[in-house]
């Protein structure tokens, strides 16, 4: 049973496979809100709370919140897991014609990466500050840096640790700190079904510790942020060493 005064967790991106751990992580401890466009047909741990929404949109945003969390509770930390990989350079050579990066998809991936995290953490935010503080994750990726082929998401990402780095200033006086993870390879089903597998494998090789991330590394540096209140602002690249 959830008390009107507990302190909630806000997981975005929560339909994904990343999203689900996340969830099911969080539930064990205290209620969480759960967002995404879509979800299983699994159902959720007894302690998280489902909600299927548009992220980008800021009135349906505002609305979960409210019919989910009751006004006197207050929203500990938010982690913003929503994004969608897409692979597709800005030019593109395919025989004789020259293919610029198609306007759509850019506009799809903006959205999807960059705008619905920023109107979680805005809506999120707002009810932080009046019940006290809390703590914001974002998610990023050591594409944010450039990666040939992913024109869009990368600048998404670079844009994330931007919004990030400003949020914490902004905040970080009314009580809400503001960091990011700059994600690696996971080993979850969205990592798999974006990179080939030999392709995966290679960057295993090239990574000093010889491995993907797991779950449970997102998780840990998760726990990191929201229990140390010294940090704000700060982006961790959480790759294995791969991009060294």
């Amino acid at each position: 049973m959830m008390a009107a005064n507990d302190s909630w967790i806000v997981i975005s991106g929560a339909g994904g496979a990343l999203g689900r751990a996340l969830v099911s992580h969080f539930a064990a401890k205290g209620p969480v809100l759960a967002l995404d466009r879509h979800f299983d047909a699994e159902a959720p741990p007894p302690q998280a709370v489902r909600r299927t929404l548009d992220l980008a949109d800021e009135a349906e945003v505002r609305q979960a919140l409210a019919e989910a969390i009751p006004a006197s509770a207050s929203i500990a930390l938010l982690v913003n897991a929503v994004g969608l990989i897409w692979n597709e350079p800005t030019l593109a050579l395919k025989g004789a014609r020259l293919h610029t990066h198609d306007l759509k998809s850019w506009r799809d991936v903006i959205e999807a990466n960059l705008t619905a995290p920023f109107v979680v953490a805005t809506q999120v935010a707002a009810r932080m500050v009046r019940r006290g503080g809390g703590a914001i994750v974002n998610f990023s990726s050591i594409a944010s840096e450039g990666n040939p082929g992913q024109a869009a998401y990368s600048a998404a990402k670079a844009g994330i640790e931007g919004l990030t780095r400003t949020m914490a200033i902004e905040l970080g006086p009314l009580g809400v700190r503001v960091n990011a993870l700059a994600l690696g390879f996971i080993d979850v089903a969205t990592t798999r079904e974006a990179v080939a597998e030999e392709r995966l494998q290679g960057y295993v090789k090239k990574t000093p510790i010889g491995r993907l991330g797991q779950r449970e590394d997102v998780i840990n540096a998760i726990e990191f942020f929201a229990s140390n209140t010294f940090a704000n602002g700060t982006i961790v690249k959480l790759d294995g060493g791969l991009r060294l």
